[in-house]
């Protein structure tokens, strides 16, 4: 898939990004790819620290967005942001909670100058409560949410971060809100604030899990020897054959009929104790093909079953070409394939316009059209504003 029109769901929405790594980033990226124009706003010199990553992760989540250096420190930056901020739609930020106030960008001071203004917030531990301050990354907030002891708890490996999933959700949780916002103030003509924080988008991911502790349940659904990925001749497969018909069907495709009447798992009482030799006997069956050969026959008879795949297998399959799951655009590294919208609308096209931008490549355009001459643009740079 290439790259879209400069059309879409959020054709129109001027963003200012004053966010940097990748929950603030990958925010204003979906908010690009539905069709939002996003001004990323960098410190000079060294721009997000996420541009020295290796292998795309900056490119992945930055694409199409335009780059404007600005040194936030600088008095003569301020006056640079009040123009950029008066055509502004929205405006992200990811500043520690109290460092927006102290650059005199926090909800209040904006709100009052741009009442049709949307203000995201995006922090680790939102803007109030005790934890407010605490210095995060995906992983501190997986640790102090409970997160990472719902499914590590038994991993000694201290090492072993766990799945990094809070940085992408809570940004794509503040993408939606953001359109929320947006569709508010279609009706009231207001702006909002907004504010995203990584342990919040923490207990939605549990939010199952929570109420089942809560209730005096287990976090999580352990071990089950009827749903699990299993060994087959050339790779694993997960197979759910939870319910007693899965069961006695998988076992009938696979030739082990006689499973289900051994009194060892002829109940699912009996099949969770003696949940090894199960696993055994199945795996001693599924033995005889590899895992996309039996795929084909027990999704073909109603079994959730998929072969285990790795990242690159699913972004080449021909299912995440025809639906459109990747596009392409020009990056430093070259071409690059990157996850595009995380949801589409049946006429609105979505993409990315324009390759990953070198730190300010925008930077004289976008200062050109809010009314500086080339000479006042020149002073800047040469003061360090710019």
């Amino acid at each position: 898939m290439g790259s879209a029109e400069p059309s879409g769901l959020l054709s129109g929405v001027k963003v200012v990004d004053l966010t940097h790594a990748l929950a603030g980033p990958m925010c204003t990226y979906q908010l690009h790819v539905q069709g939002a124009e996003v001004i990323k706003v960098e410190p000079p010199e060294r721009g997000d620290d996420f541009r020295a990553r290796p292998y795309g992760r900056f490119s992945c989540i930055n694409g199409g967005k335009r780059s404007v250096t600005l040194n936030l420190k600088s008095p003569e930056s301020r006056e640079v942001l009040d123009r950029l901020l008066a055509g502004a739609d929205v405006v992200v930020e990811n500043f520690r909670p109290g460092v927006a106030q102290e650059f005199g960008l926090d909800w209040e001071a904006l709100h009052a100058k741009y009442p049709g203004m949307i203000y995201c917030s995006i922090s680790g531990f939102g803007q109030e409560g005790p934890m407010r301050d605490f210095p995060a990354i995906e992983w501190s907030a997986q640790a102090v949410s409970g997160m990472a002891h719902s499914y590590l708890e038994q991993n000694d490996d201290a090492m072993d971060l766990g799945v990094g999933m809070l940085d992408p959700c809570t940004g794509f949780l503040a993408a939606s809100s953001i359109i929320a916002a947006l569709y508010r103030r279609t009706q009231t003509g207001e702006g909002s604030r907004i504010d995203v924080a990584m342990i919040d988008t923490a207990f939605m991911l549990g939010s199952n899990g929570i109420a089942a502790t809560l209730l005096g349940g287990p976090t999580g659904l352990g071990r089950r020897p009827t749903m699990a990925r299993y060994r087959t001749r050339e790779g694993r497969i997960f197979i759910a054959s939870l319910h007693p018909k899965w069961f006695a069907k998988l076992c009938d495709l696979i030739g082990a009929a006689e499973l289900p009447e051994d009194p060892r798992f002829a109940t699912p009482e009996a099949r969770a104790q003696a949940g090894e030799a199960l696993v055994a006997a199945l795996e001693e069956k599924l033995m005889a093909r590899t895992a996309l050969e039996w795929e084909a026959i027990l999704v073909a008879n109603g079994i959730p079953a998929g072969a285990v795949r790795s990242f690159r297998e699913m972004a080449e399959s021909d299912h995440a070409q025809q639906r459109g799951m990747t596009l392409e655009f020009d990056a430093p590294e070259g071409r690059i394939t990157a996850v595009g919208a995380a949801f589409r609308l049946s006429d609105t096209p979505t993409g990315v316009r324009g390759p990953t931008p070198d730190l300010g490549a925008h930077t004289d355009e976008v200062l050109a059209d809010l009314g500086y001459d080339a000479e006042a643009i020149q002073a800047m740079r040469s003061g360090g504003t710019i």
